[in-house]
């Protein structure tokens, strides 16, 4: 795996944040990664062929990707970290704790699946309709709608964070396509019961991308994990950064101490 580019802020435990399809360390927003940098030594790493990583030139899988996070642990000099994976990144982060159980200290899983899934057929109507129209703002706003609980109410500052992301660093096609094809090819449902560390799984009570049910799904299949439900949509964490933070942060410290 070449270099993988991150941003890294704060000072603490370490913690390492795992985007997911067709986003990178950017799709965080400064508020959340702000608030985290408060109690963490807090990084956000572009996927491969993604943000300012390395250009993809070679085919690849979930597990790869989850290789890609071990071997960053392994850059940044840290033993174990607590892992927060959204979306196809809870995907990874799943993997990544399957695979490399000594590395992950606490998981933290936000509107995600256990793979081999989509998006409804309605809702990727509405995501590529722009895109056949060969208009990127427009996409962007599409998908930041069906993204989030009421885009007329949506706090302020969230669309302006995800705006930015997605025109300043554009992910390439090829890659997303590569991300949504490595991810129906996997699947972790049958291995779960395998994790073996602090788990909390949150989900956005209005996520149109990632049905509800799949988090409550997924915290029943681990021991002992927790589920909670937050009011927003399958972007709940730039939609609710004050919220997000307060539970990555209460759930560190219920693992803290026996895991890292």
């Amino acid at each position: 795996m070449e270099r993988l580019h991150y941003l890294r802020r704060g000072a603490g435990s370490p913690l390492l944040l795992v985007q997911g399809t067709a986003a990178h360390s950017l799709h965080w927003g400064e508020r959340l990664l702000s608030l985290l940098s408060e109690s963490f030594d807090v990084v956000a790493y572009d996927h491969r062929g993604t943000g300012r990583s390395a250009p993809l030139d070679q085919g690849f899988g979930v597990a790869d990707l989850a290789d890609d996070a071990a071997a960053l642990l392994d850059e940044l000099g840290w033993p174990r970290a607590y892992v927060l994976g959204v979306s196809m990144g809870g995907l990874v982060a799943q993997e990544l704790a399957l695979r490399h159980p000594d590395r992950v200290g606490g998981l933290l899983l936000g509107c995600t699946h256990t793979g081999g899934t989509g998006a409804p057929p309605e809702v990727l109507e509405v995501l590529t309709a722009a895109v056949v129209r060969g208009d990127p703002l427009a996409t962007v706003r599409n998908v930041f709608h069906v993204g989030v609980k009421d885009p007329e109410n949506v706090r302020a500052g969230a669309w302006d964070e995800y705006r930015e992301a997605a025109l300043t660093l554009p992910v390439p096609p090829q890659v997303t396509a590569g991300q949504i094809a490595a991810v129906a090819r996997h699947s972790t449902a049958d291995r779960l019961h395998r994790i073996g560390v602090p788990t909390h799984v949150v989900h956005g009570d209005a996520d149109r991308l990632v049905p509800t049910a799949e988090g409550e799904r997924i915290a029943a299949a681990i021991p002992g994990a927790r589920f909670t439900l937050v009011p927003a949509g399958h972007f709940f964490w730039m939609e609710q950064p004050e919220t997000t933070a307060a539970w990555v942060a209460e759930a560190c410290a219920e693992s803290r101490g026996t895991h890292l």
